[in-house]
C-alpha cells in the first residue's frame, strides 16, 4: 500500500513538474511559434495601434471617425507597409494606458505604440524606433500663479505641482524640481482639475495635453514653456519578435516622417480638427 502511495506521489509530483515545465516552455514557445510582427502583419492584413481613448489631439473622435496625429501617423504608416509588402493592410485601434501599454506590446495584444520616450529600461522589454516628433514640457499654471520662465522660478518650497504619474514629464519635473510638493494622477484631464481646483498651482505635461485640457478649462491661467526648453524626442515601441523587419522598416519610416515634415504637419492639422489654435502656441515651441 506504502509502494502505491509513494508511486502515485511520485507520478503526482513528476505531472506537477512537467505541467510547470511545459507552462514555462509554453511561455517560450508561444514567443517562438507566434509569427513575426512583419508575418503577422501580411496575415491578418492588420496592423494594431495602441491608443489612449480621448486624448486630444493624440486621438480622439470626430463625426464618428478617428482622428489625431497618432490615428494619422498610424494610417501613414499603415500606407507604406502596404506598398512594400503589396498588400493592402488596415488600421486597427487597441484601447491602452499609459501604465499598460508596454505590457499589452509584450502580449502581442499591440502591434506599434507611437508616443513614448525611449529608454534604457524600455529597451529591455520592448523594441523601440525614432524619433517621431519632438514634445516641449510646458507649466500651466493657476490663474493666480506666474512665478516666471525658467524651472528654477518653480523649485520653491511650498509649491505644489501636478504631473501625470509614470510619464516622461513628470521624471523631467521631479529632476529639476527638487524642493516642490508634487500631486500624481492617471490622466491629463485630472492633473488640470486639480490645478483649476486650487489644490496645485502649477501642472507640468507635455504642452498639447495641457492646451487640450485648458481649452476645457478657462481657469487655467498662463501656459509657459519652461526654459530651459525640454522637449525629449517621442519615439515609439513595437514586440520584440526576434526577426527584427518591422522594427527596421517602423524605424526607416519614423526617420522620413520627422525629417520631411509630415509629423510636425500631421500634429498642426490634428490641433486644428481638435479646436486647438495653433497660433497660440508658445514661442520656441517647435515638434
Amino acid at each position: 500500500m506504502s509502494g502505491l502511495v509513494l508511486n502515485r506521489r511520485g507520478m503526482l509530483a513528476l505531472s506537477a513538474s512537467a505541467a510547470f515545465a511545459g507552462t514555462l516552455g509554453g511561455t517560450g514557445r508561444v514567443f517562438a511559434q507566434a509569427p513575426s510582427a512583419w508575418d503577422q502583419a501580411i496575415e491578418t492584413g492588420i496592423v494594431r495601434f495602441g491608443m489612449y481613448p480621448n486624448q486630444a489631439p493624440y486621438n480622439f473622435t470626430l463625426d464618428g471617425k478617428p482622428r489625431g496625429f497618432r490615428r494619422l501617423m498610424a494610417e501613414d504608416f499603415t500606407a507604406r507597409l502596404s506598398e512594400k509588402v503589396g498588400k493592402q493592410l488596415k488600421v486597427e485601434e487597441v484601447p491602452s494606458s499609459l501604465q499598460n501599454i508596454v505590457l499589452d506590446i509584450q502580449a502581442n495584444r499591440i502591434d506599434v505604440h507611437m508616443g513614448l520616450t525611449v529608454t534604457e529600461e524600455r529597451k529591455k522589454a520592448i523594441d523601440m524606433f525614432g524619433p517621431i516628433y519632438m514634445m516641449p514640457v510646458a507649466a500651466f499654471n493657476s490663474a493666480s500663479f506666474n512665478p516666471g520662465t525658467n524651472w528654477d522660478d518653480y523649485d520653491k518650497k511650498g509649491i505644489r505641482i501636478s504631473v501625470i504619474q509614470g510619464s516622461t514629464d513628470e521624471a523631467a519635473a521631479r529632476d529639476r524640481l527638487t524642493k516642490v510638493t508634487f500631486r500624481g494622477f492617471k490622466s491629463a484631464g485630472e492633473v488640470v482639475l486639480d490645478v483649476i481646483s486650487g489644490n496645485a498651482d502649477a501642472a507640468v505635461m507635455g504642452l498639447l495635453l495641457g492646451m487640450n485640457g485648458a481649452k476645457r478649462n478657462p481657469n487655467i491661467g498662463s501656459i509657459i514653456p519652461l526654459q530651459p526648453l525640454y522637449a525629449p524626442a517621442s519615439g515609439g515601441g513595437c514586440r520584440k519578435d526576434g526577426d527584427g523587419r518591422f522594427t527596421k522598416f517602423l524605424q526607416e519610416w519614423a526617420v522620413d516622417l520627422q525629417t520631411s515634415g509630415r509629423a510636425a504637419k500631421l500634429i498642426l492639422v490634428s490641433m486644428d480638427e481638435a479646436g486647438l489654435d495653433v497660433n497660440k502656441l508658445p514661442p520656441g515651441a517647435t515638434f
